[in-house]
């Protein structure tokens, strides 16, 4: 007869396995061969990696009227749209960022499955992209009332910042980035290309129509971000440094809201270590997982597997916040790559998980001792919305997260 404690571990190798909707996108709309998201810590490598293989094809120059010293852009916060991105109803934003100076979108066409379209959006303001970076001689289209630039990539030097994540990495050898201003001081990148079947001997191919469509709809005025929780008390010094967001997505079986706030007291000497790979080993992640310093984790989700620690733990639950049952945890599990049954906790408990009615609400420490009185003043502290699977009914970002 199977122990809680083999119980708990069977359960959580299987959530920890449990397939994110990103990756069920990918088998949706098959592609080439893609980059793993962010599955392991050697992520940051192969982000940089992959930036320097990311190229301008002369040297930089600015060269048009919207191409001047990019002005400090104060009048949204961090925690808002600073644009809308009035997408057409064939396209979805199925990954979205949040920082203090750029924003990014992974836009994705939902109606194709095989050769459908998608791209990266990315939004830089105050100094946060280089305007003199756009080549010389890099051809224009109009962009509405802007002029944008078609920068061609071919492998030499770098030009536009990897993303912080992606659920479609661009891997066309030759890339086209439209590069403009929609509003003065706030630069905009935009990539599109061709998602390709699986194992198809067809290289990605950039999309340029695609990108030129995308950009004529997006409109200066700001759009609000809906925030399902807002924060309360903090550990002192720790303040939001990342929001990611992942809509639902009615075509991907499971789906749910989901929202994580990544905070940090800006000192990267403390708080998350990435794990140490071994050649064998595999640490699983997701799009949510924190970046070297951040000290605190935040996410809400309403997917299928919002109520995996009642399922785990059989109901019993360390204590009851918010109605919710809250259990006290290991964040993370390791596991054997080439043996997958064999599962070991890692690290300490230093996470507190609320479930109740469709919802979690998981908080993780990244503090050298985690305390868990700690993270009950902080889940006890926060409001949650009363619509978990309504954004439009949520807390305004813009003052819900501080």
């Amino acid at each position: 007869m199977r122990t809680e404690e083999s119980l708990r571990d069977a359960f959580e190798h299987l959530a920890d396995q449990a397939p994110h909707p990103t990756d069920i996108r990918a088998g949706l709309q098959p592609r080439g061969p893609r980059r793993p998201r962010r599955t392991a810590a050697i992520i940051c490598t192969a982000v940089v990696t992959a930036s320097v293989a990311i190229a301008a094809v002369v040297v930089p120059h600015v060269i048009s009227d919207d191409s001047g010293p990019a002005a400090q852009v104060k009048g949204n916060t961090a925690w808002s749209r600073w644009v809308d991105l009035n997408l057409p109803k064939n396209f979805k934003a199925v990954d979205q960022r949040f920082t203090a100076n750029r924003q990014d979108y992974e836009l994705v066409d939902t109606t194709v499955r095989t050769q459908a379209p998608f791209c990266q959006l990315q939004l830089h303001r105050n100094g946060d992209f280089d305007p003199s970076t756009i080549p010389a001689g890099s051809p224009t289209v109009p962009i509405g009332e802007h002029t944008a630039r078609v920068v061609t990539l071919d492998g030499k030097k770098p030009f536009m910042p990897p993303p912080s994540n992606y659920s479609f990495p661009l891997s066309a050898k030759l890339r086209k980035v439209l590069a403009w201003e929609p509003i003065d001081g706030l630069w905009a990148l935009l990539s599109c290309e061709t998602l390709i079947p699986q194992g198809a001997d067809i290289v990605p191919t950039a999309e340029l129509q695609p990108a030129v469509s995308l950009a004529k709809l997006i409109s200066p005025r700001a759009g609000r971000l809906g925030s399902p929780v807002k924060l309360g008390e903090l550990p002192k010094g720790l303040s939001p440094q990342l929001i990611h967001y992942e809509p639902y997505d009615n075509a991907i079986p499971g789906s749910g809201e989901e929202f994580t706030a990544l905070l940090s007291d800006g000192n990267p000497a403390t708080g998350y270590v990435p794990p140490v790979l071994k050649p064998a080993g595999l640490v699983s992640g997701n799009p949510w997982d924190p970046a070297r310093g951040d000290d605190l984790s935040i996410r809400y989700d309403t997917s299928k597997f919002w109520n995996q620690m009642t399922q785990i733990r059989g109901g019993k639950a360390d204590a009851v916040i918010h109605g919710m049952k809250a259990y006290y945890t290991n964040a993370k599990i390791t596991y054997s790559k080439k043996d997958p049954t064999k599962v070991t906790l890692s690290g300490p408990l230093n996470t507190l998980r609320l479930e109740a009615n469709g919802v979690a609400v998981v908080i993780s420490s990244y503090a050298a001792k985690p305390s868990m009185e700690q993270l009950k003043r902080v889940a006890a502290s926060m409001e949650l919305t009363k619509s978990p699977k309504d954004p439009a009914a949520w807390f305004d970002a813009a003052t819900a997260i501080r």
